[in-house]
């Protein structure tokens, strides 16, 4: 089962950073991302638009540039990092997926996709964000991201050729949607798993990959013994 680093394993390294990236990268299959715009235009590994530092009442991303949002003491003295410099750290045979927290970053976010030597997949909550990447006809792979299970949501997956979905585990707990999805053409990476319990009854489930916050809850090592 395919094993992904929630913004580089975040109950285990201070999420979103290139620290974190570095020490996920052993241990992950793929490392996800979370990805906006901040006021000098580039795009910047962050999950909150609102900091967690209030500098002079400023506390939003957006209102800061990429130097100043590198300087900040955010994640163990860490700043926020550019997406660019992020997948710098992330070698070419592991993958990418870059969670677009906005709609009008999809053109730059595959313009870097294009330039990274790793596979992409662009993920959304959003569907027309999702919806409006694939009319870009570009490489990168496409997960449409449910925290629902209305079957026209798999629907709409499908028809626009996504090769995920990324269901909450609930849903994959709960619901065929992991059925559903497989019998549409559709892999299933089920978000967030914070237990080994829980990523085991995935598996029993056919979910293809887990969106994990820590690399213990899949037995690497169990798995390539019985492999052998």
């Amino acid at each position: 089962m395919r094993l992904i680093a929630h913004r580089g394993f975040d109950d285990q390294y201070s999420a979103n950073t290139i620290a974190a990236v570095e020490r996920a990268v052993p241990q992950a299959d793929a490392i996800e991302l979370d990805v906006r715009r901040c006021r000098s235009g580039e795009l910047v590994v962050a999950h909150n638009e609102i900091l967690e530092i209030d500098i002079d009442g400023i506390d939003r991303v957006e209102d800061l540039t990429a130097a100043e949002l590198a300087e900040l003491d955010a994640h163990d003295g860490e700043g926020i990092q550019t997406l660019e410099r992020v997948i710098e750290a992330i070698p070419a045979d592991v993958d990418v997926n870059f969670e677009l927290k906005e709609s009008t970053i999809i053109d730059d976010a595959l313009e870097i996709a294009a330039e990274a030597p790793n596979h992409v997949i662009v993920s959304s909550f959003d569907a027309e964000t999702i919806d409006a990447t694939n009319e870009r006809d570009t490489g990168v792979s496409l997960a449409y991201i449910l925290d629902a299970t209305p079957t026209d949501d798999l629907a709409f997956a499908a028809e626009i050729d996504c090769a995920y979905v990324h269901p909450h585990t609930s849903i994959c707990l709960l619901t065929d949607v992991v059925a559903q999805a497989h019998e549409a053409g559709m892999e299933v990476n089920a978000w967030t798993v914070d237990s080994r319990a829980a990523a085991w009854a995935l598996e029993k489930r056919g979910v293809d990959g887990v969106i994990a916050s820590s690399p213990s809850v899949l037995d690497r090592e169990s798995e390539e013994s019985s492999a052998e």
